[in-house]
C-alpha cells in the first residue's frame, strides 16, 4: 500500500517528493579530512567521499562535523541515515552498524624514525619491528595518538607500566618535529598522515619508516550505516557505488595521493585485489 501511495504522488503534476538522506559523519583528521587551515579540502577521504556521493543522486547528502569522541558515541546508537565514510571495521561497531565492500585501502601503521638514527638499522628486520622488545628500552620514548582505536598488536604496550610507549594528544602538536628536534626516538602512526605531518613541519628532516611485527602491511577501511533496515538499504546502494568508482583513475589517483613514492607503489600492486574484493566484514 505504501509503495502504491508513493507511486501515485510521485506521478501528480508538480509534486516533488523528498529524497531520503544519508548523514555523513567527519572529523578533522588531516590529511583524510582537512576542514580547516591552507590545505582544506584536500583530505584524500574526504574527496574519496565525494566522488562516492556523486554516484548516489538518489539521496541528500549531508555533512555533519564532529571530534572522534562525539563520533563513537553516534555511532553507539546511530540513526537510520547515519553513515561514516573509511571506517575500521571493530567487533564493538558491528554491534550497531554494518559495512560495505571496502572503501579504501591504505598503508598500514608503522613504526617512524630519524633517518639518522642508530634505530633504523638496530630495529629493521625483514618480519618487522618487534614491539615487544622496542618499548621495554628505558632510555627510549615512543609516541602514540590517543583516543583512537589501535590493534592490540600496538594497543597493549601503550601507557603501560615498563613500556615507553605513551599516548598524548597530537591536535595542537606536530610529531615530526618532536622527532626531528629529537624530543621522542620514535613515533607509530600511518605513512600518509606523518607524511602530512612532515608537509607542514617547520622544521624538516628525513624519517624512515618500519613496519611493524603482527601487522599486515595494507589495512582497508569501508562505509558503516546503522544495522537496521535503513541502513542496510543505504548500504546496497553504496556498495554498488563503490564497484563502478573503484575502478576509476580518479579514485585510486586521490586514495594514493598522501603516501610517499615507494608506498604508492605497494597499493598500485595490490590495487587489482582492491577492486575486486566484495568481501564485507561481518560480526
Amino acid at each position: 500500500m505504501k509503495a502504491a501511495i508513493y507511486i501515485f504522488f510521485s506521478l501528480l503534476p508538480g509534486v516533488v517528493l523528498a529524497k531520503p538522506s544519508i548523514d555523513w559523519l567527519s572529523v578533522h583528521w588531516p590529511p583524510f579530512r582537512i576542514t580547516e587551515g591552507p590545505l582544506k579540502g584536500q583530505g584524500h577521504v574526504e574527496q574519496l567521499q565525494q566522488l562516492l556521493m556523486a554516484e548516489l543522486p538518489q539521496y541528500e547528502h549531508r555533512q555533519l562535523y564532529s571530534n572522534l569522541a562525539r563520533v563513537e558515541q553516534t555511532l553507539a546508537a546511530p540513526s537510520a541515515q547515519t553513515c561514516i565514510f573509511s571506517i575500521l571495521f571493530t567487533k564493538k561497531r558491528a554491534e550497531t552498524l554494518r559495512f560495505s565492500i571496502p572503501a579504501v585501502m591504505s598503508a598500514n601503521m608503522m613504526l617512524h624514525l630519524r633517518a639518522d638514527s642508530p634505530l633504523v638499522s638496530q630495529w629493521q628486520s625483514a618480519s618487522g619491528v618487534a614491539l615487544a622488545d622496542l618499548t621495554a628500552e628505558p632510555a627510549m620514548k615512543g609516541v602514540v595518538e590517543h583516543n583512537r582505536g589501535y590493534p592490540t598488536v600496538v594497543a597493549q604496550y601503550m601507557d603501560v607500566a615498563g613500556s615507553n610507549l605513551s599516548s598524548h594528544s597530537l591536535y595542537s602538536v606536530n610529531p615530526v618535529e618532536l622527532l626531528t628536534a629529537q624530543r621522542i626516538d620514535y613515533l607509530i602512526e600511518y605513512p600518509d598522515r606523518v607524511r602530512y605531518f612532515q608537509s607542514i613541519a617547520s622544521q624538516k628532516g628525513e624519517l624512515v619508516d618500519l613496519p611493524l611485527r603482527g601487522l599486515d602491511p595494507l589495512i582497508y577501511s569501508y562505509v558503516a550505516c546503522q544495522a537496521g533496515a535503513g541502513g542496510q538499504s543505504r548500504l546496497r546502494d553504496i556498495n554498488s557505488a563503490l564497484r563502478k568508482v573503484r575502478s576509476t583513475k580518479a579514485y585510486q589517483q586521490v586514495m594514493l595521493q598522501w603516501l610517499s613514492p615507494h608506498r604508492q607503489l605497494q597499493l598500485q600492486q595490490a590495487l587489482p585485489q582492491f577492486v575486486s574484493d566484495e568481501t564485507s566484514p561481518t560480526p
